[in-house]
Protein backbone atom coordinates (compact mmCIF):
# COMPACT_ATOMS: atom_id res chain seq x y z
CA UNK A 1 0.00 0.00 0.00
CA UNK A 2 1.36 3.39 -1.00
CA UNK A 3 0.12 6.50 0.79
CA UNK A 4 1.05 9.91 -0.42
CA UNK A 5 0.38 13.22 1.30
CA UNK A 6 0.95 14.98 -2.01
CA UNK A 7 -2.24 13.72 -3.62
CA UNK A 8 -4.67 15.82 -1.58
CA UNK A 9 -5.60 19.29 -2.77
CA UNK A 10 -3.71 21.71 -0.55
CA UNK A 11 -5.01 25.23 0.08
CA UNK A 12 -1.52 26.61 0.88
CA UNK A 13 -0.98 28.10 -2.58
CA UNK A 14 -3.86 30.67 -2.69
CA UNK A 15 -2.40 32.88 0.10
CA UNK A 16 0.90 33.00 -1.77
CA UNK A 17 -0.88 33.72 -5.05
CA UNK A 18 -2.77 36.54 -3.33
CA UNK A 19 0.46 37.89 -1.80
CA UNK A 20 2.19 37.90 -5.20
CA UNK A 21 -0.73 39.74 -6.83
CA UNK A 22 -0.82 42.28 -3.98
CA UNK A 23 2.90 43.00 -4.25
CA UNK A 24 2.82 43.19 -8.05
CA UNK A 25 -0.10 45.63 -7.99
CA UNK A 26 1.56 47.82 -5.37
CA UNK A 27 -1.27 47.50 -2.85
CA UNK A 28 -5.02 47.45 -2.49
CA UNK A 29 -8.08 49.38 -1.39
CA UNK A 30 -11.04 48.20 0.66
CA UNK A 31 -13.74 49.19 3.12
CA UNK A 32 -13.33 47.87 6.66
CA UNK A 33 -16.23 47.67 9.12
CA UNK A 34 -14.30 47.30 12.38
CA UNK A 35 -15.37 46.28 15.88
CA UNK A 36 -12.70 46.77 18.53
CA UNK A 37 -13.22 44.74 21.72
CA UNK A 38 -11.85 46.52 24.80
CA UNK A 39 -13.04 43.81 27.18
CA UNK A 40 -15.77 45.70 29.04
CA UNK A 41 -16.81 47.77 26.02
CA UNK A 42 -16.60 47.76 22.24
CA UNK A 43 -16.37 50.42 19.54
CA UNK A 44 -17.50 50.07 15.93
CA UNK A 45 -16.48 52.23 13.00
CA UNK A 46 -16.04 52.00 9.24
CA UNK A 47 -12.97 53.00 7.26
CA UNK A 48 -12.15 53.47 3.60
CA UNK A 49 -8.61 52.11 3.30
CA UNK A 50 -5.74 52.16 0.84
CA UNK A 51 -2.71 49.97 1.60
CA UNK A 52 0.72 50.01 -0.02
CA UNK A 53 3.58 47.77 1.18
CA UNK A 54 5.96 50.72 0.72
CA UNK A 55 4.00 53.53 2.36
CA UNK A 56 1.60 51.87 4.81
CA UNK A 57 -2.13 52.52 5.02
CA UNK A 58 -4.21 55.61 4.42
CA UNK A 59 -7.57 55.53 6.16
CA UNK A 60 -10.64 57.75 6.12
CA UNK A 61 -13.32 57.28 8.77
CA UNK A 62 -16.77 57.04 7.15
CA UNK A 63 -18.81 55.95 10.21
CA UNK A 64 -19.87 56.88 12.82
CA UNK A 65 -20.95 60.24 11.49
CA UNK A 66 -19.56 62.06 14.54
CA UNK A 67 -15.98 61.33 13.40
CA UNK A 68 -16.57 60.85 9.64
CA UNK A 69 -13.98 62.49 7.43
CA UNK A 70 -11.02 62.03 9.75
CA UNK A 71 -8.04 60.85 7.70
CA UNK A 72 -4.82 59.25 8.86
CA UNK A 73 -1.65 57.75 7.46
CA UNK A 74 -0.70 54.62 9.42
CA UNK A 75 2.79 53.11 9.30
CA UNK A 76 2.85 51.20 12.57
CA UNK A 77 0.64 48.81 14.53
CA UNK A 78 0.40 51.10 17.55
CA UNK A 79 0.00 54.33 15.62
CA UNK A 80 -1.76 57.18 17.33
CA UNK A 81 -4.05 59.26 15.20
CA UNK A 82 -4.61 62.96 15.57
CA UNK A 83 -6.74 65.42 13.67
CA UNK A 84 -6.38 69.21 13.90
CA UNK A 85 -4.20 68.75 16.98
CA UNK A 86 -6.83 66.64 18.77
CA UNK A 87 -6.14 63.03 19.71
CA UNK A 88 -8.76 60.60 18.39
CA UNK A 89 -9.82 58.66 21.49
CA UNK A 90 -10.27 55.12 20.26
CA UNK A 91 -7.72 53.78 22.75
CA UNK A 92 -5.38 50.89 22.18
CA UNK A 93 -5.76 47.13 22.19
CA UNK A 94 -3.47 44.18 22.87
CA UNK A 95 -1.62 45.80 25.78
CA UNK A 96 -0.84 48.87 23.65
CA UNK A 97 0.40 46.87 20.65
CA UNK A 98 -2.51 47.75 18.35
CA UNK A 99 -4.38 50.97 17.66
CA UNK A 100 -7.83 50.22 16.16
CA UNK A 101 -7.23 52.58 13.22
CA UNK A 102 -4.03 50.65 12.47
CA UNK A 103 -6.00 47.49 11.61
CA UNK A 104 -5.84 48.11 7.82
CA UNK A 105 -2.06 48.50 8.10
CA UNK A 106 -1.78 45.25 10.08
CA UNK A 107 -3.96 43.38 7.59
CA UNK A 108 -2.02 44.72 4.60
CA UNK A 109 1.34 43.90 6.16
CA UNK A 110 0.20 40.36 6.91
CA UNK A 111 -1.15 39.81 3.41
CA UNK A 112 2.04 41.29 1.88
CA UNK A 113 4.70 39.48 3.84
CA UNK A 114 4.12 38.23 7.38
CA UNK A 115 4.55 34.58 8.35
CA UNK A 116 1.74 32.28 7.19
CA UNK A 117 1.13 29.91 10.10
CA UNK A 118 -1.82 27.90 8.79
CA UNK A 119 -4.32 27.73 5.97
CA UNK A 120 -7.44 25.70 5.31
CA UNK A 121 -11.09 25.97 4.40
CA UNK A 122 -13.93 26.94 6.71
CA UNK A 123 -17.58 27.39 5.70
CA UNK A 124 -16.63 27.60 2.02
CA UNK A 125 -13.99 30.28 2.63
CA UNK A 126 -10.21 29.98 2.65
CA UNK A 127 -8.94 30.76 6.16
CA UNK A 128 -5.33 31.87 6.54
CA UNK A 129 -3.58 32.55 9.86
CA UNK A 130 -0.69 35.02 9.92
CA UNK A 131 1.67 35.83 12.79
CA UNK A 132 3.00 39.37 13.13
CA UNK A 133 5.66 40.26 15.68
CA UNK A 134 7.26 38.09 18.32
CA UNK A 135 6.72 36.99 21.91
CA UNK A 136 4.86 39.58 24.00
CA UNK A 137 4.13 41.74 20.92
CA UNK A 138 2.83 38.96 18.66
CA UNK A 139 -0.50 39.50 16.94
CA UNK A 140 -2.33 36.57 15.33
CA UNK A 141 -4.30 37.63 12.28
CA UNK A 142 -6.90 35.31 10.76
CA UNK A 143 -8.23 36.28 7.34
CA UNK A 144 -11.09 34.58 5.50
CA UNK A 145 -10.88 34.82 1.70
CA UNK A 146 -13.56 34.20 -0.90
CA UNK A 147 -12.23 31.71 -3.41
CA UNK A 148 -13.65 33.15 -6.66
CA UNK A 149 -12.41 35.82 -6.87
CA UNK A 150 -9.67 35.38 -4.27
CA UNK A 151 -10.31 38.35 -1.97
CA UNK A 152 -10.44 38.95 1.80
CA UNK A 153 -13.96 39.18 3.26
CA UNK A 154 -13.32 39.06 7.02
CA UNK A 155 -10.44 39.22 9.47
CA UNK A 156 -9.84 38.89 13.19
CA UNK A 157 -6.82 40.10 15.14
CA UNK A 158 -6.01 38.26 18.36
CA UNK A 159 -3.55 38.89 21.15
CA UNK A 160 -2.60 36.30 23.77
CA UNK A 161 -5.41 34.01 22.61
CA UNK A 162 -8.17 36.65 22.78
CA UNK A 163 -9.83 38.25 19.75
CA UNK A 164 -9.43 42.03 20.14
CA UNK A 165 -10.61 43.25 16.74
CA UNK A 166 -12.94 41.99 14.02
CA UNK A 167 -13.15 43.42 10.51
CA UNK A 168 -15.70 42.79 7.79
CA UNK A 169 -14.09 43.65 4.46
CA UNK A 170 -15.97 44.84 1.38
CA UNK A 171 -15.23 46.64 -1.91
CA UNK A 172 -11.78 45.02 -2.07
CA UNK A 173 -9.66 45.72 -5.14
CA UNK A 174 -6.02 45.53 -6.09
CA UNK A 175 -4.44 48.83 -7.07
CA UNK A 176 -3.78 49.29 -10.74
CA UNK A 177 -0.03 49.40 -11.38
CA UNK A 178 1.01 52.77 -12.71
CA UNK A 179 2.19 52.75 -16.27
CA UNK A 180 5.76 53.89 -16.77
CA UNK A 181 6.09 56.21 -19.70
CA UNK A 182 9.24 56.64 -21.69
CA UNK A 183 10.58 60.15 -21.85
Amino acid sequence: MLLSACSAKRPAQPPLTFRTALLQSGGCSFTAAITADYGESAASFTLDCVFSPETGASVTVTEPESIAGIQAQVKDTAASVSYDGMQLGLGSLADGNLAPLAAPYVLGQCWAGEYIDATGTEDGLLRTTYRMGYEEKELVVDTWFSQEPLAPVRAEISFEGRMVLRTDISAFSMRQPTQLTEE
